[in-house]
């Protein structure tokens, strides 16, 4: 599987332990749009599927990640990338950013727009978690 294109990004979820997500728009082989991928921050794949799925997925992630004691005190602020690509691929992806936006609203993370480039090189947007 070769790696995503900067323009394929939907979103960067910060979780509360200093996890993140980052959601792609998955190409097959032919090059052509055949789903969403959830990646850590590691570049492993977390999930592979349609959006519903991966917005299940990013639900039950936060669940999970709620239980942590910062969880209480931290407002998170995922990020919803800025569509870049046009025609039938633009549909998709705002398709698949709506299921992405219900789930994060109901898990009380407020979501912001940016451009794609401009993610990258911006601090993250979870808490501060020192390393030992």
């Amino acid at each position: 599987m070769k790696k995503p294109a900067e323009r394929d990004c939907l979103a960067l979820i910060p979780g509360y332990s200093g996890q993140a997500a980052k959601l792609f728009l998955s190409r097959g082989e032919d090059d052509r749009i055949a789903g969403v991928t959830v990646y850590d921050l590691l570049g492993h794949v977390k999930l592979q599927g349609d959006a519903e799925a991966a917005a299940a997925w990013i639900g039950e992630w936060l669940a999970e990640e709620a239980g942590n004691r910062k969880a209480r005190r931290t407002q998170l602020l995922a990020q919803m990338f800025i569509c870049k690509l046009t025609g039938d691929e633009k549909d998709t992806f705002l398709t698949a950013q709506k299921p992405l936006i219900r789930v994060l609203a109901e898990a009380g993370v407020r979501c912001r727009s940016v451009a794609a480039t401009s993610g990258a090189a911006r601090q993250s947007l979870g808490p501060n978690v020192k390393k030992h």
